[in-house]
């Protein structure tokens, strides 16, 4: 009994030694910043399944056919939504202590914090600290907004799996909506991302 306490404790002792050396750090942080998330996952992954969808629609423009979406095609659907609804769930359930840049990480906008908005104040530009703010003052609506996208992406890893092309027809079709429903109250505008130049 003393023997195994003692390896217990042994155990113990190497995972805490363990984990003291990995510290989190500005540009590695624990969990990924909101900016690192939309630009790294759900704008790559929204654009290969609207791709996807794109060749697939039917003449009228009301619907997809399945004939044409390759295996590839659905499989590069699937995995766009699960990395999407993987990511999305993270947020949502770390909404009351994300990041949302790392120190000089371009977020999207950025270039038009302070211009008035051609659309409304509510699509105004936000700089990186207002919207930490935002999400701050509210998380459980940041939380709900983020549940949607884990949702939506959860249904077209399904129509993938499926093939079912009337599901992903009506939830990606909607997916722009499903963005803009946490774009709007937190970050502020629909553009594209601020790369930076090269």
């Amino acid at each position: 009994m003393l023997k195994l306490s003692a390896a217990a404790f042994a155990a113990a002792t190497v995972l805490m030694l363990a984990g003291c050396g990995k510290k989190e750090t500005p540009e590695e942080p624990a969990i990924p910043t909101i900016n690192n998330s939309m630009r790294q996952v759900m704008q790559p992954g929204a654009d290969i399944i609207w791709g996807m969808m794109d060749k697939a629609y039917n003449d009228v423009g009301d619907g997809l056919v399945s004939a044409k979406l390759s295996e590839d095609d659905w499989s590069k659907i699937g995995a766009s939504a699960r990395a999407m609804k993987d990511r999305a769930q993270l947020l949502m359930d770390n909404a009351d202590h994300l990041t949302v840049a790392a120190a000089n990480e371009p977020i999207m906008g950025a270039n038009a914090v302070g211009i008035k908005g051609k659309i409304g104040k509510e699509w105004e530009a936000k700089s990186a600290e207002q919207i930490h703010a935002l999400i701050a003052a509210d998380p459980k609506h940041f939380a709900e907004r983020a549940k949607i996208l884990v949702d939506a992406a959860d249904a077209m890893a399904r129509s993938a799996s499926t093939r079912d092309v009337a599901l992903l027809y009506k939830v990606g079709s909607n997916l722009d909506e499903v963005c803009d429903g946490c774009h709007q109250p937190f970050w502020g505008t629909d553009e594209p991302p601020a790369f930076p130049k090269k």
